[in-house]
């Protein structure tokens, strides 16, 4: 019997379309990606190595995840400290070190005001009014929205 999640899906159906974008962005096709890339770490505790596709984008000096769902998700926590990172992005291996930051944070809530200011769909759905460009959300209103989400901060390595 496969187990159901609190969206419906099946774990089995989400394991089965994981590994399906994993082969793809391993892939020559991993070049028509856009914004979906392909992470690779090992565990912290588990020492296993794991594969999964998130949606990525450029941030500062290296890149961003945003994590969805982060209360129904494990992999994440792997980054509560600096930890090794390997993206797949573009048909290109990018290793480096990442680290969780929280919404609930000084940094997390910092980052969230950028995310909400260029993604105003996920705005809306955070319960953000409605902003026009270059505006930002209230310090309050900020805090409220910022405080489920999870980032995932990753500094690509320096090659000499």
């Amino acid at each position: 019997m496969e187990a159901k999640t609190p969206a419906g899906d099946t774990v089995a159906r989400r394991s089965r379309f994981n590994r399906f974008m994993a082969r793809w962005l391993a892939s020559p096709f991993g070049v028509l990606s856009g914004r979906v890339v392909l992470v690779r770490y090992t565990g912290r505790t588990s020492g296993l190595s794991r594969q999964l596709p998130v949606n990525c984008e450029p941030f500062e000096a290296g890149y961003l995840i945003r994590v969805g769902r982060p209360d129904q998700k494990n992999w994440w926590r792997n980054f509560t400290q600096p930890w090794p990172i390997e993206l797949v992005r573009k048909g290109r291996r990018i290793r480096g070190s990442a680290v969780a930051v929280p919404g609930t944070t000084g940094s997390g809530q910092r980052i969230a005001a950028g995310y909400f200011a260029t993604h105003r769909g996920a705005a809306k759905r955070a319960g953000l009014p409605k902003m026009h460009k270059g505006e930002r959300p209230t310090p309050e209103a900020l805090q409220a929205a910022a405080a489920t989400l999870v980032f995932v901060v990753v500094t690509p390595e320096t090659s000499n």
